[in-house]
C-alpha cells in the first residue's frame, strides 16, 4: 500500500518528481533495461548518498542481479543464484513473501543466518527490500537500500522505497513489451486512432502534421482534414527555427521530452508535455509524438513558493505521473492483447488490462475526485461495472443494487478487483446464444457485516469443478481478496453462476 503522507518535505518530494521524470524519458526512449536500472540505483543513491542500493531480479526463483552498481564484487557474486525463500536474506524473503522486509540490524537478524558473514564482511549493516510487482501481481523482483550502519526507515525512506519499486516495474515490463512486440502498420494504426492520449505523426524537416488522432482533434479544436494541413510551428508558439531544432534533436534521439505552449484553434494558449520519437514507416523518418495538457500543473507551479501551497501543489504532480504511468501500461497491454495470435495469451493480456483498468479508476476517484474520507461504495462500483461492460462487444443487462456506504481504500481496492473479476468472468463466459445474457450485483449491509451477491443467468458451470484452483487464476485472485477483507466467498454453478461474499465491515487483515 503506498504513503501518501502529506507531511513528506515537498522539497525532497520534488527532488524525487525530478529523478522520475528522468528515469521515465529513458523508458519512453526504449533505453536498454540494464542501463535504465543502473540509472535508477545511481539516481536513489544520489539523493541519499549515505544509501547503497540494488536492484534484484527472480529468474527461477533465483535471485540475478540486475543492478548494483555501488555493492561490492564479491558481494553480488555471493548472491547471485542464491535461492528465495524465507531466511533468504531481506531481498530473498521479500521475493519469497511478497511482503517489504526491513532489516534493520543483519548481525542479528534470523533471516540473514545464511549470509550475514558476507555482508558484514564488505561492511554491510542493515538491508530494507521491497518487492518488484508485475502487472499481474507477480514478485518479479526486488528493490533493495542497504546502509553501512544500523539504520531503520522513516516515512521518506518508506516512500521511496514503495516508489521506487513501482518505477522498476514499469521499465521491466516496458522492456518485455517492447521487445515482443512487433507491431504491423494496421495495429498500430488502430492503437493510434483510438487512444485516449493526444497522438500526432510529423515530419520532422518540414514539420508538417502527416496524422492526428480524434484526442488530438478534440483537443486542438480543428478539424481533422484542416488539422492534418497545418504544420506543428502554426500551433506550436515558440519561434520556428527553435521548434525545428528540438524536432532534430528528438529525430536524433538526442531528446524525448519537450515543453512547449501550444495555440488552440480558438486561440487559447495551452502548455503542453510533448514526448517524441522517430519512426519509420514506408521508407521515411517521422516523429510520434504523445502530448500531455499540463496547463494547471504550469500555473500551480507558477504559485508554488506560497508556503501554504506547496506541499499539495507538488503532491498533484505525483498523482498525475501516476495516472500517466497506469494510462500507459493499459495502452500498451491492450495493443498487445489485439497482436496476439494465441487466444489463451490474448484473453490473459485482456483480463490484466481490465484490472488495470479498475485499479485507475479507484485511483481517479481516490486522489483526483472528492476528498478521500467521501468517497462511497455506489459511486466507484457502479461507474467501473459500465466502464467493464463497455470493454465488451456485446450486450448484457446489467441491474445493480449497491448500498451507499463509506469505506477505506484498501476495502475499495479489494471489493472493485472481485467484482472485475467476477463481472468479467461472467461477460466471457456465460453467454447463452438462446436468451439475453443478466448479470446482477448486489452489495447490502446487515449488522455488522457487508454482503457482495453476483449472479447471471449464464450457462453456470460444474458443481465438482467448484475449486479456486480449478477455476483458474481468476478466482483464486478473487478468493485471496476476500481472505485480504476478512470474509467468506461461497459459489455456485448449477443455475447460472453465483457468488457471494461476506466480509465485515471494519475489519481488514494485513
Amino acid at each position: 500500500m503506498k504513503l501518501r503522507n502529506r507531511n513528506l518535505d515537498p522539497e525532497q518530494i520534488a527532488d524525487f518528481e525530478c529523478f522520475r521524470s528522468g528515469i521515465l524519458e529513458l523508458i519512453v526512449k526504449n533505453s536498454p533495461l540494464n542501463d535504465i536500472l543502473v540509472e535508477i540505483v545511481q539516481g536513489i543513491e544520489t539523493l541519499n548518498p549515505t544509501m547503497l542500493c540494488t536492484v534484484v531480479l527472480i529468474e527461477n526463483s533465483k535471485i540475478k542481479i540486475g543492478a548494483a552498481p555501488s555493492l561490492p564484487k564479491i558481494y553480488n557474486e555471493a548472491i547471485e543464484g542464491v535461492p528465495i525463500g524465507p531466511e533468504a536474506g531481506s531481498c530473498g524473503t521479500a521475493a519469497y513473501t511478497g511482503k517489504r522486509v526491513i532489516v534493520e540490524d543483519i548481525r542479528t537478524s534470523p533471516l540473514w543466518k545464511n549470509y550475514k558473514d558476507i555482508a558484514l564482511s564488505v561492511g554491510l549493516a542493515s538491508c530494507w527490500s521491497e518487492p518488484i510487482r508485475s502487472h499481474t501481481n507477480e514478485t518479479i523482483g526486488t528493490f533493495a537500500i542497504y546502509h553501512h550502519e544500523i539504520a531503520s526507515p522513516n516515512e521518506f525512506d518508506i516512500f521511496i522505497i514503495s516508489e521506487t519499486a513501482d518505477l522498476v516495474s514499469i521499465a521491466i515490463e516496458k522492456s518485455i513489451i517492447s521487445g515482443k512486440l512487433t507491431e504491423s502498420e494496421r495495429r498500430f494504426r488502430d492503437f493510434f486512432e483510438k487512444n485516449s492520449s493526444v497522438m500526432l505523426i510529423i515530419e520532422p524537416n518540414s514539420g508538417e502534421i502527416i496524422n492526428a488522432n480524434q484526442t488530438a482533434v478534440h483537443f486542438y479544436g480543428y478539424p481533422h482534414e484542416i488539422l492534418t494541413k497545418m504544420k506543428i510551428d502554426e500551433i506550436n508558439m515558440l519561434p520556428d527555427e527553435e521548434v525545428k531544432q528540438e524536432r532534430m534533436r528528438a529525430l536524433s534521439e538526442e531528446r524525448s521530452y519537450f515543453s512547449f505552449p501550444h495555440k488552440l484553434a480558438s486561440g487559447i494558449i495551452k502548455q503542453v508535455e510533448v514526448y517524441s520519437t522517430p519512426i519509420e514507416t514506408s521508407n521515411r523518418h517521422l516523429l510520434f509524438s504523445i502530448v500531455h495538457d499540463v496547463t494547471e500543473r504550469k500555473i500551480a507551479e507558477e504559485k508554488v513558493n506560497s508556503l501554504l501551497s506547496e506541499k499539495e501543489m507538488i503532491l498533484r504532480e505525483v498523482h498525475h505521473r501516476i495516472k500517466n504511468n497506469m494510462t500507459i501500461l493499459f495502452n500498451l497491454l491492450d495493443l498487445q492483447a489485439k497482436s496476439q495470435k494465441d487466444e489463451g495469451l490474448a484473453n490473459s493480456l485482456k483480463d490484466a488490462t481490465s484490472r488495470i483498468k479498475t485499479m485507475s479508476l479507484l485511483y481517479d476517484k481516490l486522489y483526483l475526485g472528492k476528498a478521500f474520507h467521501e468517497l462511497r461504495l455506489d459511486e466507484y462500483l457502479i461507474p467501473l461495472t459500465q466502464e467493464i461492460i463497455s470493454l465488451f462487444p456485446y450486450q448484457a443487462k446489467l441491474n445493480t443494487e449497491i448500498v451507499s456506504a463509506q469505506l477505506t481504500a484498501e476495502q475499495l481496492q479489494a471489493i472493485g478487483i472481485i467484482t472485475n473479476e467476477l463481472l468479467t468472468n461472467s461477460l466471457k463466459y456465460a453467454r447463452d446464444p438462446s436468451k439475453e445474457l443478466e448479470i446482477h450485483i448486489k452489495i447490502w449491509k446487515e449488522e455488522q457485516d457487508f454482503h457482495l451477491f453476483v449472479k447471471d443467468n449464464g450457462k453456470g458451470f460444474d458443481s465438482q469443478m467448484a475449486n479456486p484452483e480449478k477455476l483458474g487464476f481468476g478466482l483464486t485472485l478473487v478468493n485471496m481478496l476476500t481472505k485480504q477483507l476478512s470474509g467468506k466467498l461461497t459459489f455456485s454453478g448449477n443455475a447460472g453462476a453465483e457468488y457471494h461474499i461476506v466480509f465485515p465491515v471494519n475489519k481488514t487483515r494485513h
